[in-house]
């Protein structure tokens, strides 16, 4: 028979089990019990006992002492020299856009989407994904972002792969908002789900705290290490054996991006890039957005904040913008430079911020605080960049493929994201038909942004009569 540990035994086995570990400095004996007695172990149950060390024990520690470490001595990126980015192209080649229609037709595509937010800037509960934002039809982003991977599937003549990066606090209601909708008309054979890394908060020392008793503060580690998960998760495997060799990566929060884009996939392959990152143009000097620039001979995007004035200004000889490549969160992968990425081990730097968090307060109460006290460690997709040996941009008109939805109200918000999708819905029905759309607010199905050649034909000369255009 097993014998049940002791609460006292099992907070010395924990101890025991992380100075084994050789992070004595970087951890000094269980931090996240700070301002609390040990005697809080004694009034959790033998299963409330596991979690809480089941928990510590998942923390990778060689990523905790790199955090304290930047915490605690925060590097100065002042004398940071860039270079400009010069390989890059505009969109608009059709040759490009049909190769790479080829690639999508033969299976050898597949879309990440990166949906692990929850709604709380746009003051809704939930995943961010069930947000209703379509024109018309109040479609979530998750259903605007399945039926696009539908029509495209219509158009490749070929069930294409999606698989969506969820997070531990909205993983079952993502999963259960697809059931319960059918998976919008895909085959769930079709439709993947993933969940990606979590990391703790750390307070101003840089050492961890408790939310409850049972529970470290914590919270989904960015959307860097999407790459690691991927693989982990066993998707890598069974989608290199089902012969795809490259990944469109996607943000849940555009509804504007294209899950199966034909020239990015084709300019991807024909420059036999690792990455291809989906830009637009810079609009302006001073537009607070983060551009691709060479430094030491490796791309990395940098953020506005992080750009020097003089090089938010330079020009190129030909008067055009040093650095302007706005990036976009847009990008495709190669299958291959996924899995050498994780065979090697590489990581990513982490990027700091300043925030409210969960904790547990003296009278065993898990409080928000209501001013900023933790530090929250975020991995971002573009830190893969430098490890690339090819990095490639193509740059597309901003209406085409961005209208970010991140704020209740203001730029950003619902009410500029549907005048984003009204005015390409309307420029997509225009190049279809060849009439003038319509004045009254409408809103197309997906299949009009992968038409066939039947759809094609059946609409040219139509003019569109309902508020919802089905196809």
């Amino acid at each position: 028979m097993t014998k049940k540990i002791k609460p006292i035994f099992l907070f010395f086995f924990i101890i025991f089990s992380l100075y084994s570990q050789d992070i004595q400095d970087s951890m000094t004996t269980l931090k996240y019990i700070q301002k609390h007695d040990p005697q809080v172990f004694q009034h959790l149950s033998s299963v409330e006992q596991m979690q809480l060390f089941n928990q510590i024990q998942d923390i990778d520690l060689s990523l905790l002492i790199k955090a304290k470490e930047m915490i605690q001595n925060p590097q100065s990126a002042a004398d940071a020299q860039f270079d400009s980015f010069d390989d890059f192209a505009f969109s608009g080649n059709s040759a490009i856009k049909e190769q790479g229609q080829a690639l999508i037709n033969q299976g050898g595509v597949g879309c990440v989407v990166l949906g692990g937010g929850q709604g709380t800037r746009l003051k809704f509960h939930g995943p961010k994904g069930l947000y209703p934002i379509s024109v018309i039809k109040q479609k979530t982003l998750f259903q605007m972002c399945a039926e696009k991977v539908l029509a495209a599937s219509k158009l490749a003549g070929y069930p294409l792969k999606i698989a969506f990066m969820t997070s531990p606090e909205n993983d079952e209601a993502t999963r259960l908002h697809f059931e319960e909708n059918h998976y919008f008309g895909l085959s769930p054979s079709q439709v993947s789900f993933f969940i990606q890394e979590t990391f703790p908060f750390l307070n101003a020392e840089g050492n961890v705290f408790l939310e409850k008793p049972s529970l470290l503060s914590a919270g989904p580690a960015g959307n860097g290490h999407w790459l690691l998960s991927f693989v982990n998760s066993g998707l890598w495997d069974k989608w290199a054996l089902e012969g795809t060799k490259f990944i469109n990566i996607i943000l849940v929060d555009n509804p504007l991006a294209d899950p199966f884009d034909a020239e990015l996939i084709g300019f991807h392959a024909a420059s036999q890039s690792d990455i291809t990152v989906k830009c637009t143009e810079k609009n302006t000097p001073k537009e607070p957005v983060g551009v691709l620039v060479k430094q030491n001979n490796q791309c990395i995007v940098v953020e506005y904040s992080e750009l020097p004035d003089e090089e938010k200004i330079a020009l190129r000889p030909n008067g055009k913008l040093k650095h302007c490549c706005a990036n976009l969160s847009l990008f495709c992968f190669s299958m291959t430079f996924i899995k050498q990425m994780h065979d090697e081990g590489h990581t990513l730097p982490f990027h700091k911020a300043w925030k409210s968090a969960y904790y547990l307060d003296d009278k065993g109460n898990t409080v928000l605080s209501k001013e900023p006290m933790a530090w929250k460690l975020e991995t971002f997709i573009f830190d893969w960049l430098p490890y690339a040996k090819r990095v490639s941009a193509l740059l597309y008109p901003r209406e085409e493929c961005f209208a970010p939805l991140k704020n209740f109200s203001g730029p950003d918000s619902p009410d500029t994201v549907r005048a984003a999708l009204q005015a390409a819905d309307r420029k997509c029905i225009q190049t279809l038909t060849q009439q003038p759309p319509p004045e009254f607010p409408f809103e197309l199905a997906a299949d009009f942004y992968y038409p066939t050649e039947s759809l094609k034909e059946k609409w040219l000369g139509k003019i569109v009569s309902t508020p919802y255009v089905a196809p």
